[in-house]
């Protein structure tokens, strides 16, 4: 399993007792509110919460049940990978649901918020209208049929990577197209041959590019109704741009974080790399992973592709706060939920960056000065926090292993992204269909 900070990845994470005391006042003025074990249970305001949560944001929860002493509150840790199975439990025998549940993995709000899970309680009347404007535009992603079900914890926009030391040393200008980027590609391969700008065998082009390109795999057009269309030019441009820097060996077939690419880094020979926002403290940073030398990595605005007018980008991770309809202390849950995710406080010393604009800025004040980085990576990240292409949305189903089975397997067995196509449209149709979702191809 590879490593992925956002999600299962157990880091301590302090905050600020004198902040969380502002959310005493919030749950004081809830009047109705408590925990919920039943579907349909009354609303009691000392009802306790019962919390669920990973080991990264338990501190978080523990930090507001200590400066909130009246709240009751039950903290527990739980395995993700039986999250699905343990809901469907508790719709069986109507009890046990979390009033709070940290998600690791956003692309459940379309599975939570439907009528198969009954689990989502719509947050649009329970979050502060100018709270919610605080987040811009990424709880787009927690939003289905115009209802809010889910806040976002972080946000992992992709940006573009590179090393400033060696495209100073190279003459290079750093690409703001995807145009000038396979340009750049070429010469690379024919100047530096070894060198990288990029991988392409891993789910996470998807990410990177096709998400950012507007492919739509996902791209939901009503309830249970989605549009798939491989053909169309916003995925074959993908294609078009990366399967000449394949095979002239810039990008490379292997993923981020495979060993020969984890090698490769180690020897300094990574130009550039388009990658989440937290690749730069988990992937580049670590002596155990790319281990490059401070002062040396520094971060960009992501490329625009042909006849954008906007450089949008994708996201590899950031997780979410669910809220249960079931829940007997509805507003005390989901002012739990608020602070979690937009408590300056708390999210100032976050390991990734935080999805709520004004905690975002307390956060990023302390990596501007980072010495690790040749130059402040945060206007970049700034820029693409705001630019996550809003043409896909999550769906009851995961795309991630259609990817790997289809795009991935034919990149690392030295074929193209053109030929895995064809074969994703096919899986993701099938995959989409079983979810009882109608399929659009067009």
């Amino acid at each position: 399993m590879h490593f992925v900070p956002w999600s299962r990845t157990a880091r301590r994470i302090t905050a600020t007792a004198a902040v969380v005391v502002v959310s005493a006042v919030v749950l004081t003025g809830c009047s109705e509110t408590g925990t919920g074990t039943s579907a349909g249970s009354a609303q009691d305001s000392n009802a306790p919460l019962l919390i669920w949560t990973d080991a990264t944001r338990q501190p978080g929860f523990e930090a507001f049940q200590k400066a909130n002493p009246s709240v009751k509150m039950k903290i527990e840790t739980y395995d993700p990978t039986v999250l699905i199975s343990k809901l469907q439990l508790f719709n069986q025998t109507g009890s046990g649901w979390p009033d709070v549940l940290f998600d690791p993995s956003p692309n459940d709000v379309a599975a939570f918020s439907s009528s198969t899970f009954n689990y989502a309680q719509d947050l649009t009347d329970l979050i502060p209208r100018d709270v919610q404007q605080g987040f811009g535009t990424v709880n787009g992603e927690c939003t289905v049929g115009g209802k809010l079900y889910c806040l976002k914890n972080d946000i992992a926009q992709t940006v573009l990577w590179y090393d400033k030391t060696l495209m100073d040393q190279f003459g290079y200008t750093v690409p703001t197209t995807f145009d000038e980027y396979a340009a750049l590609g070429k010469k690379v391969a024919a100047e530096h041959p070894g060198y990288l700008i990029g991988t392409a065998g891993f789910k996470f082009i998807y990410n990177d590019f096709l998400w950012s390109s507007g492919c739509p795999l996902q791209a939901v057009t009503g309830d249970k109704q989605v549009t798939i269309n491989t053909k169309d030019p916003t995925c074959t441009r993908v294609a078009d741009t990366l399967d000449p820097l394949i095979a002239a060996g810039v990008l490379s077939r292997s993923g981020p974080f495979d060993t020969d690419v984890i090698a490769t880094a180690k020897e300094g020979k990574i130009l550039m790399m388009p990658g989440a926002s937290w690749y730069g403290d988990y992937v580049f940073k670590p002596a155990a992973s790319y281990a490059l030398p401070a002062g040396r990595l520094a971060a960009a605005p992501y490329m625009s592709w042909p006849g954008e007018t906007k450089a949008y980008s994708g996201a590899s991770g950031g997780g979410v706060y669910f809220v249960s309809k079931h829940s007997a202390n509805l507003k005390g849950a989901a002012a739990v939920a608020q602070w979690m995710s937009t408590d300056p406080g708390f999210q100032a010393t976050a390991p990734t960056y935080p999805a709520y604009g004004p905690a975002a800025e307390k956060w990023a004040a302390a990596k501007a000065t980072d010495p690790f980085y040749a130059t402040n990576p945060v206007p970049a990240l700034q820029a693409q926090a705001q630019l996550i292409n809003p043409a896909d949305k999550y769906t009851e189903y995961v795309i991630d292993d259609p990817i790997t089975a289809t795009i991935v397997a034919k990149v690392k067995a030295g074929g193209t992204i053109a030929s895995g196509l064809s074969d994703l449209q096919m899986q993701l149709e099938q995959l989409a269909k079983t979810k009882g979702y109608t399929v659009r191809t067009q």
